[in-house]
């Protein structure tokens, strides 16, 4: 079967490239053909925040792709929709995750709905956006309008998606949670925890707390570096706080409360974009992930977690719940607390919960299959 994907593809970067380049690989291994609509250009350089749009991606997630669609130019929306009538896919696949790329999405849909037998599948992220957007709600709603069928990936998400599209056929909706995302290069043996600690110049025995992905407001980070004075009252220097990824606005109040908290010599902020190539260290270093998000539905960040078999303390919001199982992959915590965050912490450590949540990690991700996500493509593609 021939499928299509409209979405950002290498080289610009970002987890959203990431995933479709891993489900390209998973559908070719089933047998099926993947075209890739891709962008040319994927925000007006003012209204992107973080240090570049584009940047090193794995050389084994390329995939051909004919780059065309620009989110604020109507004519590319003409000639991506002409690209897609000219290859004649089965169904499109659109990852939806914030409305600022909805008026295009519309504009593509609209007229392969009308002019083609070409299939509408999307797939979501996020249904009501973190961030505030004028007439959000509205331009979700008529991208949204124009699906044969919907992939979401948490209860969450289909509620949202529920709420937004009133009467929705529940027959058209496949729950498929999302699946693991793995950075190492395919037949590389991965590094071993002392060798990722020394490639990232970490301390050897350290405790080693990680948070990672992109650094904006819902994402709380500031919780966590309020959570870092308890941890090093009670570990001393025997604790760490990595803090990595690409700040979204401005940097200097993250420096500003590090600098502040008293507890600056554990915490290392690691700002700007990280190549694929040197994400699976971070993770095989880290003994913990920590999501201390304000809201969410899901987070692709837990998925990375899962496949390296790192446990994971979060916050009780979103989806996040339905991924993180309390006392058994992790724990949750009130969004907004830091002294509940850092409790979190302390209890995995001090209970040495480490093999015993690796262990229940490792068999919880066997359903965050590519092949369960192909599975729900081609069944909505072919309905």
């Amino acid at each position: 079967m021939k499928l299509a994907f409209l979405g950002p593809a290498p080289p610009l970067r970002g987890g959203i490239v990431t995933y479709y380049g891993l489900l390209a690989r998973a559908l070719a291994a089933r047998g099926h053909e993947v075209f890739w609509a891709s962008f040319r250009r994927q925000y007006p350089g003012f209204m992107f925040p973080g240090s570049t749009q584009e940047g090193e991606t794995a050389a084994w997630l390329d995939h051909p792709n004919l780059p065309r669609f620009v989110p604020w130019s109507p004519l590319s929306w003409w000639r991506t929709y002409r690209d897609i009538r000219r290859e004649a896919p089965r169904a499109v696949v659109i990852k939806y995750w914030i409305p600022f790329f909805a008026p295009g999405f519309w504009a593509v849909t609209w007229l392969l709905r009308r002019r083609t037998q070409v299939r509408v599948v999307y797939l979501l992220d996020n249904v009501i956006p973190h961030e505030k957007y004028p007439l959000g709600l509205f331009l979700t709603r008529q991208a949204l309008r124009q699906g044969h069928g919907f992939i979401a990936q948490s209860a969450q998400v289909r509620r949202d998606l529920e709420a937004v599209l009133p009467g929705v056929d529940g027959r058209h909706v496949v729950e498929a949670p999302h699946p693991v995302y793995d950075f190492g290069a395919p037949g590389r043996p991965r590094p071993t925890r002392e060798e990722a600690r020394a490639r990232l110049d970490l301390p050897p025995a350290a405790r080693l707390v990680l948070f990672f992905g992109f650094i904006k407001p819902y994402k709380g980070v500031l919780h966590l570096v309020d959570a870092a004075p308890l941890l090093k009252e009670r570990y001393g220097d025997g604790v760490r706080v990595l803090i990595v990824g690409d700040v979204y606005g401005d940097r200097q109040p993250y420096l500003d409360r590090i600098a502040a908290s008293g507890a600056d010599d554990i915490i290392r902020l690691v700002d700007g974009f990280v190549p694929d190539e040197l994400v699976e260290s971070y993770f095989v270093a880290a003994d913990l992930v920590v999501l201390p998000y304000v809201s969410a539905t899901q987070s692709g960040i837990v998925q990375i977690a899962y496949n390296y078999d790192r446990p994971v303390v979060t916050t009780d919001v979103g989806g996040l719940p339905e991924v993180v199982q309390e006392g058994r992959t992790g724990f949750l915590v009130p969004h907004g607390d830091p002294a509940a965050l850092a409790a979190a912490i302390a209890r995995f450590f001090d209970e040495d919960k480490a093999a015993e949540f690796a262990a229940a990690v490792a068999a919880e991700k066997r359903k965050y299959s590519w092949e369960r996500m192909a599975e729900a493509v081609e069944e909505l593609a072919t309905r």
